[in-house]
């Protein structure tokens, strides 16, 4: 702990990559959008300001559902073409012929298809964006290096991996397997396409034999649309989550992490607090930007020393073991927050966290899955209480 010196948020955060192609275009569409709304400009708008719950759920399902039905159309209407073509001139052209020509149409069809898709994805969490009182399109305070809303939603609505960043030395993958990384960041950039022509080639393949195979060609068409519209559903389900997570972590930092709490900590405590959700983001393996901004709040408001090794369980364990009462219940509050707010509980979540929890754990559990859901459902106010 250092008496002095408060730590620098962004000057200690290091970004292994810069933004990809995708993401810089996500981004700068987004923006555009916000421009044109006129919304680009404003404040975010407090969640006290915001609908009620039920209109929130109730538009956010519009917005995803209807989403989700144009994905469904854009597939299944891009399909049609091909299958149309393999329908009407398979055996009736020659063959190297017609197999130029039915790549040429699967390939152009395929540019249309992704270049809707990721429009939609845009369009889909911009509306989202607005819904949840988020107008700001520009550099997040709570976010560091060139990281803002836009670009979560940008990666949350173009499937892009949040990036490797480094920050009080913490490193949520230390326990994957650098053969397993590889593999994510290969099936991530392959995905795109590579599901598209599974569905479109190797399903259909498999249950089409000789002569009925024509037949089960236009099985692809439903089969696309809804991997499309599922994919879609994934979109708006993600960026959901870190909208509504992105608005509580904001009101966690500005409103209930205030000083008048951290002077009733303790340095372990505050300590303590770093540790919890430097360890949660190890066994959840995410670097999601929810947790992020608590982080930082939290080494913005404590006088932290950035070097040292804040996310081992330990040590973590350690210091819950050493502090008052009430100063271990907030920091199981913290931990119990950190990790609601990726969505999913990891393996190493669920085989570590009672270890934390305790006696406790059944009930923190429950309240983990209640957070989940309500920030899922877009119900920021009961999420807030």
């Amino acid at each position: 702990m250092s008496e002095n010196q408060p730590i620098n948020a962004k000057a200690s955060y290091i970004r292994e990559e810069e933004s990809g192609i995708l993401e810089k275009m996500g981004v700068k569409y987004y923006r555009h959008m916000a421009q044109k709304a006129g919304v680009s400009e404003l404040a975010d708008m407090p969640i006290d300001d915001l609908p009620p719950d039920d209109v929130m759920c109730s538009l956010a399902d519009n917005i995803t559902n209807f989403a989700a039905i144009i994905a469904f159309s854009i597939g299944a209407l891009t399909t049609v073409i091909s299958v149309w073509f393999e329908w009407k001139y398979h055996n009736r052209m020659d063959e190297y012929l017609y197999y130029f020509y039915y790549a040429l149409i699967v390939a152009s069809m395929l540019v249309v298809e992704m270049g809707v898709l990721f429009w939609l994805g845009l369009k889909t969490v911009h509306g989202l964006a607005c819904l949840t009182g988020h107008q700001h399109a520009d550099e997040d305070p709570l976010l560091p290096g060139n990281d803002a809303v836009a670009n979560i939603l940008a990666r949350a609505a173009l499937e892009v991996p949040d990036p490797v960043v480094h920050y009080l030395g913490i490193d949520p993958l230390k326990h994957v397997p650098k053969t397993k990384l590889l593999f994510i960041s290969l099936l991530y950039k392959a995905k795109v396409i590579l599901s598209g022509l599974v569905v479109k080639f190797i399903l259909v393949r498999i249950f089409g034999k000789g002569g009925s195979r024509l037949g089960f060609t236009w099985i692809a068409i439903p089969i696309t649309g809804i991997w499309d519209a599922f994919v879609m559903y994934k979109v708006a389900k993600e960026a959901r989550l870190r909208l509504f997570g992105n608005r509580l972590a904001h009101h966690l930092a500005d409103s209930v992490l205030e000083p008048e709490l951290f002077d009733h900590l303790s340095p372990k405590a505050r300590e303590g607090a770093i540790r919890a959700i430097a360890t949660t983001m190890v066994l959840s393996q995410s670097y999601h930007p929810n947790m992020l901004i608590l982080l930082i709040k939290l080494c913005d408001a404590f006088e932290i020393d950035d070097q040292g090794e804040y996310d081992d369980w330990e040590d973590f364990l350690v210091i819950l073991d050493e502090v008052e009462e009430h100063e271990r219940f907030f920091i199981l509050d913290l931990l119990c927050v950190s990790a609601a707010f990726d969505g999913n509980l990891s393996r190493l979540e669920r085989e570590f966290l009672p270890q934390a929890f305790g006696e406790h754990t059944e009930v923190y559990f429950q309240r983990m899955e209640e957070l989940t859901e309500v920030l899922l459902n877009g119900q920021l106010h009961k999420a807030k209480e």
